[in-house]
């Protein structure tokens, strides 16, 4: 199965989803997409080149290592394993994949998909979108 057809279904299963993406923080590219108009497929284009700093950027480094200070969190973990960032009218969801810690995988759903849905179902969509890799 290519990388388009993994999100492709996963966003058939995703409540309210509009795109998706899956990008590699290392390079900053975008290895697939697949969205329901031009539009999100130009907020991708943007969110590809955001996704490092948002997983691996000197806030987000310093929270982690606080973290692991308090022993909230394991000192070999690659770092937050999904953030749901919540606009005016999107649910953006980046989860990262386990088999490829540096690969994370981008859902933009509508602000009226039901959250824990959409989160649970994003969750469920991760295994198969990381074995189209």
């Amino acid at each position: 199965m290519t990388i388009e057809a993994a999100l492709n279904t996963a966003m058939e299963t995703i409540p309210d989803c509009i795109a998706a993406g899956y990008v590699d923080m290392e390079t900053g590219m975008l290895l697939g997409t697949n969205t329901l108009d031009s539009d999100s497929a130009d907020v991708l284009d943007t969110l590809a080149l955001a996704v490092a700093n948002l997983f691996q950027g000197r806030g987000v480094n310093a929270f982690e290592d606080l973290l692991r200070a308090a022993g909230a969190e394991e000192a070999d973990n690659p770092g937050f394993g999904e953030i749901a960032v919540f606009s005016n009218d999107r649910l953006n969801i980046f989860l990262r994949t386990r088999e490829y810690p540096d690969h994370v995988v981008c859902y933009i759903c509508r602000g009226s998909a039901n959250v824990g849905l959409a989160l649970t179902k994003s969750h469920l969509s991760l295994g198969p979108v990381a074995a189209a890799v």
